[in-house]
């Protein structure tokens, strides 16, 4: 790895670090997502430093090159967090429909509610247009 690339790297993974860090603070990311891209600003940082790492690892996992393992390790990262946020989205979506259902059903009973009012006051049923 040659010494302008490491030194990319450092300075890439130091500003990940540092935006995550501000966009945290602000309160614009919440701290359970921000926990991936801390790990991947630390993972670029320790790869920048120590960049022997991913030629034993490439060397543990057989791959014929090196970058052939940092694409294949990347993307399986990726694939990681895209599981994980359909788990979330699936889980929002089910939460949604719920709330939608029970928003409903409080509505009809209110509207139930006021009818039934509306009968015992008046002693006639009134409709939908309010004609008895």
């Amino acid at each position: 790895m040659t010494l302008e690339l490491r030194i990319t790297l450092l300075v890439v993974s130091l500003l990940t670090l540092v935006f995550i860090t501000r966009k945290v603070r602000d309160a614009k990311v919440r701290l359970e997502d921000s926990i991936f891209w801390f790990c991947i600003a630390g993972l670029l940082l320790l790869v920048s430093i120590f960049p022997g790492i991913f030629f034993f690892l490439s060397d543990v996992a057989g791959t014929y090159s090196t970058v052939n393992f940092v694409f294949l390790f990347f993307i399986f990262i990726l694939l990681i967090q895209c599981f994980t946020l359909n788990m979330r989205i699936s889980q929002v979506d089910t939460k949604l429909k719920e709330l939608t259902q029970q928003l409903a059903i409080e509505k009809f009973e209110r509207y139930q509610n006021d009818r039934e009012r509306a009968v015992s006051a008046t002693g006639t049923d009134v409709d939908d247009a309010g004609k008895p």
